[in-house]
């Protein structure tokens, strides 16, 4: 595979099973180098069936997680298109616009009997904004008055009235409706920034709006909270233990829709909870758990809180990307599985458990075209005898014997860890194409990973690194010893958090012949005042920089740019010029750092990039850039760049 063959592979997303279960609609984008962007169309498919596509507007569709909605009779699908809300005949025809908001309506959900539509939408600037935005009199309160709040509303589907349902001074953050369509269990926050997610706490009301009641008081983030089919509980996730405190893997809680304490469903569960909803006869959570390199469907019984795993393979299910959905009235669960050579197909599964039955073909072309590299589970033991482990993936035309340069490729998070499969991020990780150019790829789930239970995940508290640079040397002396890594040619990647290890690797080993650290974080005294969000980061040093007796030394210590003097290691930076997750600063600063010295580096920006690239040319000039230094400074070699398609 080649960068642009990546880039231009079509992708599956928001995929939607049918009220009977034998229908699917999704969306499916394809590159478009004139738009330059991928465009996205509604697709339908019977079981067994060939795809139909339903819309071809020149613009596309969008293809937000659940944004395909199918009304409660099957007969209509609800799609997003240009900021608004469209409905389009299941059999075809011509899209209708539904709404006609004057902000884009988000998490469209269809009331009970399909007479409506609830939405979620931000607050329209004021006409005094727009005078003033319009002659350029717009000076701002930073945090305080450039934002609008976001508020729940419905639509009438016969009309296209609509009628808000919350307002005042807060954020609805999510929202889900209860299965008879009269409750609304719902995320509220003082506003919808990511740095007050912790103060948000979990709600119910009337779908009309009236008898809200905040069911939590605490600080820690929750998501995803449910109604139980009787309405009788609120099932929701948060990454806390059962005091509450902060930063514990994610795990789900029950509470009562009257009010109480919330409690735990399985406090010993060993692994983090991507997502969960209630079966339909609400005597069960399904849930989407992380196991590390890969996640599995489990029924949990709510009586008995015994767990029972429905599904197990080398695949991952993308719940971010609204890649999987219960479907209540067949008792059917339905998700896409990302794969080693199939990134995304949709398959389904009773929910009492069976056989999965694959419903798309989306990603034929990956085997049919390609000849796509081996992955495999490779552990180790650290430095301290703990078990870490990582997805290996083998260079083209692997032979036993035969020693390869490696690229350790390190995730972001820390709190996340890498899957078997594609991923979400292809285009900033394109293992296949160093696949293809002879390198091995060793992506480790170093310690601070999710999968692996608190210890391991809460390995960044109280002083962030702690055993993730060794984590990482151990592991690449482990492949040295299994005669697959070459230790003369080693080079070491990543993005977010994986930049900001590059960043402390750097500076503490000279083993690697190249670099490229991506959005990593340099300072983190400076990080804690430039970052839009802080509270998950405290516990990692017991503080912030401006509190009294502040953890001043242990942040200078854990901080990469301190240690810059000892790099030589030839490094290249990237980072979104709009990122402020880990702005653009912490690049420059040790990109300074390395250029004063004297030490091979560049710093590569992506104009209006934010921390996640989502521009595909953007995208494909940063993998150039990589794949340039890495020939020249491992391999030896000159490296031609690949081009992006003219229009």
């Amino acid at each position: 595979m080649t960068l642009v063959d990546i880039a231009q592979l079509q992708r599956l997303g928001a995929p939607r099973l049918s009220p009977n279960g034998r229908t699917l609609a999704y969306m499916l984008s394809k590159m478009d180098w004139k738009a330059g962007r991928a465009i996205s169309h509604l697709w339908r498919q019977d079981l067994n069936g060939s795809p139909v596509q339903l819309t071809f507007s020149e613009g596309g569709d969008t293809p937000a997680p659940r944004s395909v909605r199918w009304s409660p009779d099957g007969k209509t699908l609800l799609f997003l298109r240009e900021g608004q809300i469209y409905l389009l005949a299941a059999d075809g025809g011509e899209p209708r616009k539904l709404t006609n908001h004057a902000t884009s309506p988000g998490s469209p959900m269809w009331s009970a009997d399909g007479s409506a539509v609830f939405f979620l939408a931000q607050e329209a600037p004021t006409s005094e904004e727009r005078d003033r935005a319009r002659l350029r009199d717009d000076v701002y309160a930073f945090d305080e008055s450039n934002f609008k709040q976001r508020h729940l509303w419905k639509v009438a589907v016969s009309t296209g009235a609509e009628t808000q349902i919350t307002s005042g001074d807060y954020s609805i953050l999510e929202y889900r409706l209860s299965r008879d369509g009269k409750r609304v269990a719902f995320h509220r926050a003082p506003t919808p920034l990511s740095g007050d997610l912790y103060r948000g706490e979990v709600w119910v009301m009337d779908a009309s709006g009236s008898n809200a009641r905040a069911l939590t008081d605490n600080i820690v983030d929750e998501t995803a909270a449910e109604l139980s089919p009787d309405n009788s509980q609120v099932m929701f996730l948060a990454g806390t233990n059962e005091k509450f405190e902060p930063y514990y893997d994610t795990s789900i809680f029950i509470v009562p829709a009257t009010g109480g304490t919330p409690r735990p469903l399985l406090p010993d569960l060993k692994y983090s909870v991507d997502d969960a909803a209630w079966s339909p006869d609400g005597t069960s959570i399904i849930a989407v758990v992380n196991l590390g390199l890969h996640n599995e469907v489990f029924e949990i019984n709510v009586a008995t809180r015994t767990p029972r795993r429905l599904t197990e393979g080398r695949h991952y299910i993308p719940v971010l990307a609204g890649g999987w959905q219960i479907s209540p009235g067949t008792d059917t669960i339905m998700f896409q599985l990302d794969e080693p050579s199939r990134w995304g197909d949709v398959w389904t599964l009773p929910i009492g458990g069976g056989t999965p039955k694959q419903w798309t073909h989306a990603y034929d072309p990956l085997e049919r075209d390609f000849v796509l590299p081996q992955q495999d589970k490779f552990e180790w033991k650290g430095a301290d005898g703990q078990t870490i482990e990582g997805l290996l993936i083998y260079p083209i035309g692997f032979q036993a014997g035969t020693r390869y340069p490696l690229v350790v490729q390190m995730h972001g998070g820390p709190f996340e860890s890498d899957h078997f499969g594609g991923g979400p991020g292809q285009s900033l990780n394109y293992f296949p194409v160093l696949a293809a150019k002879g390198y091995a790829v060793l992506r480790p789930n170093y310690r601070g990973s999710t999968g692996y239970g608190n210890a391991f995940f809460r390995g960044v508290v109280g002083g962030y690194f702690g055993h993730m640079e060794t984590d990482i040397m151990t592991g690449v002396d482990a492949l040295i010893a299994r005669g697959i890594a070459d230790p003369d040619r080693l080079v070491a990647m990543g993005w977010s958090a994986g930049g900001t290890l590059v960043n402390k690797l750097i500076t503490t080993t000279d083993r690697f012949k190249a670099a490229s650290a991506g959005a990593g974080i340099a300072n983190w005294t400076s990080l804690f005042a430039q970052s839009e969000t802080r509270f998950y980061r405290i516990p990692w040093f017991g503080g912030t920089p401006w509190q009294k007796n502040a953890p001043i030394d242990l942040l200078w210590n854990q901080s990469p740019i301190k240690d810059v003097a000892r790099v030589t290691t030839p490094t290249l930076f990237v980072v979104g010029e709009s990122d402020t997750r880990v702005p653009m600063a912490q690049s420059i600063e040790m990109w300074r750092g390395l250029k004063s010295n004297n030490v091979p580096t560049h710093l590569y920006v992506g104009p209006g990039e934010g921390h996640q690239w989502v521009g595909p040319r953007h995208l494909i000039d940063k993998a150039n850039r990589e794949l340039e230094w890495f020939e020249k400074h491992v391999m030896k070699r000159p490296y031609t760049f690949e081009k992006a398609p003219t229009p």
